[in-house]
C-alpha cells in the first residue's frame, strides 16, 4: 500500500533515495510472512517530509535496535552472506539520508513488524 496525498517537489538525489527504499522494502519483504502489508506512507510537514515503509513482520527484538544502522550487524546471528544480507544495507540507508541533512529512525513491536521513518528537509 502506498499513501501520499499530494505531488511533492523536492531536492534529492533520485538514485540515492531510491537505492534507500530498495533497501528498506527488501528489509520489510524479507522479514514479512507471505500475504502481509507492506505500507508506504509520505507525509507534508511545514518545513520537512516524512516516509515511512511498515512491514507487519516478526519485529526487532530491543536490544537489537541501537545497532541495526551499524555496518554489517545483523539482527539473526544465525545468518551469514550466504544463507542473508551482507548486513550493511541499514548502514547505507542512513549514511544517505544523512547526506540528505535527513533522519532515519525506527520503531518495532516483536510479533507486529517495523515502521522505518524518515525525515527529509524540503531543502
Amino acid at each position: 500500500h502506498v499513501y501520499c496525498k499530494d505531488d511533492l517537489e523536492v531536492c534529492i538525489d533520485e538514485r540515492r533515495m531510491e537505492q534507500v527504499m530498495l533497501n528498506l522494502l527488501h528489509n520489510a519483504y524479507q522479514h514479512s510472512p507471505e500475504n502481509t502489508a507492506i505500507t508506504i506512507r509520505v507525509l507534508m510537514e511545514t518545513d520537512s517530509f516524512t516516509i515511512s515503509v511498515q512491514d507487519e513482520g516478526e519485529g526487532i527484538p530491543e536490544e537489537d535496535i541501537p545497532h541495526i544502522f551499524d555496518r554489517f550487524y545483523r539482527v539473526d546471528k544465525s545468518r551469514t552472506r550466504v544463507t542473508g544480507g551482507k548486513g550493511i544495507g541499514l548502514a547505507v540507508a542512513k549514511e544517505i539520508v544523512e547526506l540528505h541533512n535527513g533522519s532515519i529512525l525506527v520503531t518495532s513491536q516483536l510479533g507486529a513488524g517495523t515502521n522505518f521513518i524518515i525525515e527529509l528537509p524540503f531543502e
